[in-house]
């Protein structure tokens, strides 16, 4: 892969995850808070913990899938793993759009922007999450 064709790709990749990873950089910061909320039995604090969870694992997958995509021969998540990730970030990013959606739609397009980018570098690495050997790189060290 050529370096310009890379350098696409995180540009795109900061573009696109730019808006919620500031959002999620606050709710980690503010994690103290929620973690106390959720003990002392506030219930809308558990959905801000699981978000921010979610939100978490989310970009660990999505991180994991441009760095595949960047660099496809070095090691990585495994497939069913990183579809969990994945999965678990589009979810909570879902919930979110649908949230921002509700109240204010200026916001959504840089909200939902993740769910595009990561359907993007889901059908990049199509092949490497079915399981496929395309991916891997053969040892000839026999």
């Amino acid at each position: 892969m050529s370096k310009f064709k890379r350098l696409l790709y995180i540009v795109e990749f900061m573009v696109g995850f730019g808006p919620s990873l500031l959002i999620l950089t606050v709710g980690v910061i503010f994690s103290p808070a929620i973690i106390a909320g959720v003990f002392t039995g506030h219930t809308e604090s558990l959905l801000f913990f699981f978000l921010v969870l979610g939100g978490l694992v989310g970009f660990w997958g999505a991180i994991s899938l441009l760095g595949l995509t960047l660099h496809p021969e070095q090691e990585n998540t495994p497939p069913n793993r990183l579809k969990i990730y994945v999965l678990t970030g589009v979810i909570v990013s879902t919930f979110i759009c649908c949230a921002v959606g509700i109240t204010n739609l200026y916001l959504l397009p840089f909200i939902c922007a993740p769910l595009f980018v990561t359907l993007h570098l889901v059908f990049i690495q199509r092949n490497y999450l079915r399981g496929s050997a395309a991916n891997k790189v053969v040892n000839s060290d026999k």
